[in-house]
């Protein structure tokens, strides 16, 4: 047994969870924005609103979630990204991890900026800040699987890339990782679902908010399914 897999049989309950922990987040920012909002001013209040500026920057936010994680994925498999436990069969310094060490969470970062638009503002600042503070602790979780199993070359690793604010200079790759599209899109069916909901509520005004409820839910089943397939 590696040290990495030793490492990965103590995951935490909410680590093994994080698909369901996110949903929680998301549903808790859009029920407290919304009591909030309610009691404040007597309806729904979306930060957006009906601003095509505010509205354009969500889905931005949300497609360059897409793209990094797409990106890094394509680096990964899906069987990686969804994993019940932290594991990896190689430390990679490839792609988009030459510039940060976690370009996924990253993205999930963008991606709670992007839905939390769409929430009132007390739902909006729950979601950002909560998305934060759990993809960071993912992200060390992770880490200490790496460090477990690749010490010294690890910690040379961390020094010279950042966690979560990319270096504009990347580091020089190492190994010989190959990128493939068809990992990086069959991992991030649920991130792409997401970002077609958040384009549906600028489109459509009387359904836009079920259509991105309907995508999110099913999204994170189609992952499911392409994960243990």
């Amino acid at each position: 047994m590696t040290a990495a897999q030793a490492t990965l049989d103590r995951s935490p309950w909410w680590y093994r969870g994080r698909t369901w922990v996110f949903a929680a987040i998301y549903f808790a920012g859009f029920f407290i924005g919304a009591a909030v909002s309610v009691a404040a001013q007597g309806r729904y209040i979306p930060l957006a609103g009906g601003s095509v500026a505010l509205m354009g920057f969500a889905a931005f936010c949300a497609a360059l979630c897409y793209a990094l994680r797409v990106w890094g994925s394509s680096y990964l498999r899906a069987g990686i990204v969804w994993s019940a436990d932290a594991l990896s069969d190689t430390l990679l310094i490839a792609g988009p991890f030459r510039y940060v060490r976690n370009p996924l969470y990253l993205g999930n970062v963008f991606l709670a900026i992007g839905v939390g638009l769409m929430a009132p503002i007390a739902g909006c600042v729950l979601i950002v800040v909560a998305n934060v503070v759990f993809t960071t602790a993912l992200a060390r979780h992770e880490e200490a699987v790496l460090e477990a199993a690749y010490g010294e070359r690890f910690r040379n690793y961390a020094a010279q890339v950042p966690a979560l604010i990319p270096r504009l200079i990347p580091v020089a790759a190492q190994g010989n990782a190959q990128p493939s599209l068809v990992q990086g899109l069959l991992s991030e069916v649920s991130t792409g679902a997401i970002l077609i909901g958040i384009i549906l509520t600028f489109v459509d005004k009387r359904r836009g908010e079920i259509d991105f409820f309907v995508l999110y839910a099913g999204g994170i089943i189609a992952q499911r399914l392409i994960a243990r397939a």
